[in-house]
Order: C-alpha cells, then structure tokens, then sequence
C-alpha cells in the first residue's frame, strides 16, 4: 500500500484552495484534502476530527498556516503510521503579539468573511496576485460562517505548540515562503530548533497557492525520503 499525503488547509478550512498541489501530489502519491467542518474552530476539537479522518496505512501530514499548529499536536502522538509532517508558512506560536483585549473580542464579535478576504487577500499575494485567486479566495471565506472565522483567529493569537514540538522525534520539514507577509520568518526556529529540515520557497504567504510547483518538489522529495527510511526499517 502506498504512503498517503493528508493536506490540511489554511484558515478558511475548506481544502478547495489546495487544488493545485493535491493535482501535483496525486501524480506521486495517493493525496486527501480535508475540509474542516465549519462549525469547527478550537484545535482541539479540529484535531479530534482530524484523528477520525486519518487513513490506516502509511501517511505524511502536509500543514500550511492556521493548520500548523494542529499538525504538531498530532505529529505528537507518536503515531506508528504517521512518517512525517510538512509545515508549510506556518507558526508553533501565535505569529503576532497582541492584547488580550483582542482575543476576547474575536469571540464575540464575529469577523465577516468576505470582509476579512477583500482586505488581505492582494496584501498576501503581492505580486503573485491574480483576479482568479482573488475569486476562489473569497468564495472559500464565504463558505465559513463568520462565528466560526472569528474563533479561528482567536485560537491563532493564543496558541503554543512549542512543547509538543519537543514530544516526537518524527521527521519533520518547514516550507518558508521568502515573501510572506503574515508570518514572521523567525517563527521558522520553533521547528528548526527541533531537528526541522528548513527550506526557503519563492512565494507569499499563499505559497502552496502561488508557486505549487517549487513547493511540491520540496513535498515529494522529504516524502520520498521518509517512505525509504520507512520501507528500509520495515525489511530489517
């Protein structure tokens, strides 16, 4: 049975911007994009679906964004079937400080989704931005109600993983796009500084959007190497 790719989504949860590295993945391994339930927002009740929603043989997490985070509490499982985890663009620690003012006010304040997706979408695309994305960006964001956008958020500005980082010695790999806008490059050292491979991709913060093709080499290569080492201990 061949290893799978299971893609976890960004913030909208919905997999439908993932198509065009699941399309790539797909020619080299069996792929699922998941899709969040929408009424979905704290990562652990994401991570609970997300165990359900694990195949039973040989797979590798790929976690772009918001998703980040809930891949390391399951790369902290220890799971025998689990070979490995790709961060891509993404963050063990809330990104940004902010006050905890804030937070609270996400909670119950509900941020609306389109609102939220004309206002940072060209800001995080730059100048991979285009009128197609721009359309698919905000459909996804208008599939998620604004209740649950609003608790995503929050749960970004006070999550830390940084411990479950530390509780499995998996192989692991982070994808940094050189031109993203939204994530720091220094959130990178909570993984590195974990035995993370580190490789910088030409993109934005949309990296697995903006450049599917460099960020997928990248993809296949660490799942190439995992499914090797795996395949060798299996014969030993």
């Amino acid at each position: 049975m061949r290893m799978n790719i299971v893609l976890l989504p960004g913030l909208d949860g919905t997999g439908s911007l993932l198509v065009e590295i699941r399309d790539l993945l797909a020619s080299h391994y069996p792929v699922t994009a998941l899709s969040y339930p929408t009424d979905m927002a704290t990562y652990d009740e994401l991570q609970q679906w997300v165990m359900r929603s694990l195949p039973d043989g040989n797979f590798v997490l790929v976690a772009e964004s918001f998703s980040g985070p809930l891949a390391a509490m399951i790369r902290a499982k220890n799971l025998p079937n689990h070979l490995g985890t790709v961060f891509v663009a993404t963050f063990a620690r809330s990104p940004r400080r902010v006050p905890s003012c804030l937070t609270y006010l996400l909670r119950i304040v509900p941020v609306r989704s389109l609102f939220l997706a004309r206002l940072v979408q060209p800001a995080l695309m730059g100048k991979w931005s285009d009128v197609e994305f721009a359309k698919r960006f905000a459909q996804a964001m208008a599939i998620i109600p604004a209740k649950t956008l609003s608790r995503r958020l929050a749960e970004v500005l006070n999550v830390d993983v940084t411990s479950e980082l530390r509780m499995s010695s998996a192989p692991m790999s982070y994808l940094r796009a050189t031109h993203d806008r939204l994530i720091p490059a220094k959130m990178s050292g909570d993984f590195a500084a974990n035995g993370s491979q580190l490789s910088d991709v030409d993109g934005p913060h949309f990296l697995l959007q903006a450049n599917a093709s460099d960020a997928g080499a990248q993809i296949v290569a660490f799942c190439g190497s995992v499914e090797r080492c795996s395949n060798s201990n299996a014969s030993n």
